[in-house]
């Protein structure tokens, strides 16, 4: 009787819903799990905002697994390190010690663009008198040698880098030896060669964040106060459009922002019942991205490590996709959510009815019809 009444009172739409009444118990599970759903994404997004935590989506992309691994690594800039690590030879260069003398030397024609480009804005920037352009120019040549006997030293490395690059990729798009073994030995190849391109462009990005804030400390309080110019980016790693009031400077800084925040935005509506059924799209969206990189298939190199569990096919992201899905496809936010001013209270309901209403055959948008109109 008690279970009965409950059914009466708490209708999934209205008394048209073919399919019976849903349970107050029902209700308040489905709110739960819309709560819990949006905490999880929340609190993930506020994590990555924190800046002591240091997040990046470079491993995230970088270590994608599976068919549609390459989708991941193209989303990457200069993921094989092709552009920033590629040497030219330039002649007629003064030497650092001696100007009037002029050598041939190895450069890094990426690196010293940007790092050119960079005096080039500073400098008109700040308004700087002839004194600090001397010496700002002095830093530049001095950064700029650094990266010369940079190249020379590691010029033979980086052939044999690019060499072994080569026969990686042609060893895997051939595709010929499936064996497991060959595929472990392709991915440690792969790690291989990254951490090789992380250690010298890592070299190179530290000279020009050096030079960066040497610039900085040839200013005054005065040039100071108009703020520091943004970060050097590289190749195409560099974006048209910049947001620096964001954190936005680079490809890669969109792409942390785009998560990070799509994360809280998504976590926040689940949280409040705000537009529930876009979070929750949102949300699936988002971890099909993360099944993709991911997937949890038994012929996938490397495996998962077991203190993470055990999974075929179905694993806890596959879970919460699933789950996703279901608060999607109920409205959730209407039951202890804002969606509920925002659905009858706000116009949610006629706008539905009046542009959408008529291609959605779910049960949970019906209204009811006035009895004179049955």
């Amino acid at each position: 009787m008690i279970i009965s009444t409950l059914e009466r009172r708490c209708p999934l739409s209205e008394r048209n819903f073919h399919f019976g009444y849903i349970s107050c118990i029902a209700v308040v599970v489905v709110v739960l799990l819309r709560i819990t759903v949006g905490w999880h994404f929340f609190y993930e997004g506020v994590w990555k905002i924190n800046p002591d935590n240091q997040f990046s989506a470079i491993p995230f992309l970088g270590l994608a697994k599976g068919p549609a691994a390459t989708l991941f690594y193209d989303m990457l800039p200069d993921v094989d390190g092709k552009t920033r690590l590629k040497i030219q030879e330039k002649e007629d260069v003064p030497r650092l010690d001696i100007p009037s003398r002029k050598v041939s030397v190895k450069f890094f024609p990426t690196f010293e663009k940007e790092w050119i480009s960079y005096y080039e804005k500073f400098k008109n920037y700040y308004g700087l008198n002839e004194e600090k352009q001397i010496e700002s120019q002095k830093l530049l040549d001095r950064y700029c040698w650094s990266a010369y006997n940079f190249a020379a030293e590691i010029e033979t490395e980086v052939e044999g880098y690019k060499g072994s690059y080569d026969r990686y990729i042609q060893s895997v798009a051939t595709g010929a030896n499936q064996a497991e073994h060959q595929r472990k030995r392709d991915w440690d190849q792969m790690l291989k060669l990254r951490s090789e391109v992380t250690k010298w462009s890592g070299e190179l990005t530290g000279y020009g964040d050096d030079f960066q804030m040497q610039l900085w400390h040839l200013l005054d309080s005065d040039q100071k106060a108009k703020g520091m110019l943004p970060p050097i980016a590289y190749g195409n790693n560099k974006i048209f459009v910049t947001a620096s009031f964001l954190g936005v400077n680079s490809w890669v800084d969109f792409l942390n922002f785009g998560v990070t925040w799509g994360l809280t935005a998504i976590g926040f509506c689940l949280l409040i019942g705000f537009c529930s059924r876009l979070a929750a799209l949102g949300g699936a969206a988002f971890l099909v991205s993360v099944l993709l990189t991911q997937p949890p298939w038994p012929s996938i190199i490397p495996p998962f490590h077991p203190e993470v569990g055990h999974s075929m096919i179905v694993d806890k992201n596959f879970v919460e996709m699933i789950a996703c899905l279901v608060i999607a496809a109920l409205p959730a936010g209407r039951w202890g959510g804002l969606d509920y001013y925002l659905w009858n209270k706000l116009g949610g309901k006629k706008l539905w009815e009046k542009y959408l209403g008529r291609f959605c055959c779910c049960c949970c948008c019906k209204t009811e019809q006035p009895e004179s109109a049955k």
